[in-house]
């Protein structure tokens, strides 16, 4: 297992993310969240095998996060059944997310857990950098990418895309046994 950025000469400073090894733990995190938000990015369909994003909708159906989709893959989505979403771009997003005004998508308060999945390794990087050092207190940041993302406040290990997948899978059937 490697918990290094996967983009070579990045670094994120002294506070890394908290690497998971354990598929479980990710389902327990998930588990604990009051208000969870998934945001899937445009490279979702690029990288996942469609076994995966189906798994990442039914962990969010587990929890009742909301989903979020960025970069024009609606109607992709609404391809594979998906009714239930939300679609912003990724960086005004991320600005309402480190808003401590913002009541949500449906008025009930902000999150206290983004989950990011299908972004550009860069795209992400950035994006979770700002929510590190922006976001308010108790808000934390998950990455289920295939990738060590060390601005998250909890990541991933590097991984190939078949071990990835499976490990997705794993997190499911965690949720649902409960």
């Amino acid at each position: 297992m490697k918990f290094e950025p996967y983009q070579t000469a990045e670094i994120p400073g002294p506070l890394k993310a908290i690497p998971i090894e354990r598929p479980q733990t990710v389902a327990g995190i998930i588990r604990n969240a009051k208000r969870p938000i998934v945001i899937i990015g445009s490279k979702i369909f690029d990288v996942a095998p469609e076994r995966t994003i189906r798994d990442i909708i039914e962990i969010s159906r587990e929890v009742g996060a909301e989903i979020v989709v960025t970069g024009g893959i609606n109607r992709k989505f609404e391809e594979l059944g998906v009714k239930e979403f939300r679609s912003m771009p990724a960086m005004e997003l991320a600005d309402r997310l480190r808003d401590p005004g913002w009541k949500g998508f449906d008025g009930k308060g902000n999150y206290d857990l983004a989950i990011f999945v299908g972004f550009r390794y860069y795209y992400a990087w950035l994006i979770l950098s700002g929510l590190k050092h922006f976001s308010p207190d108790g808000f934390r940041t998950l990455s289920i990418e295939p990738y060590y993302q060390p601005h998250a406040t909890f990541s991933l290990y590097n991984m190939k895309i078949d071990a990835w997948a499976d490990y997705i899978s794993s997190i499911k059937e965690s949720l649902k046994r409960g």
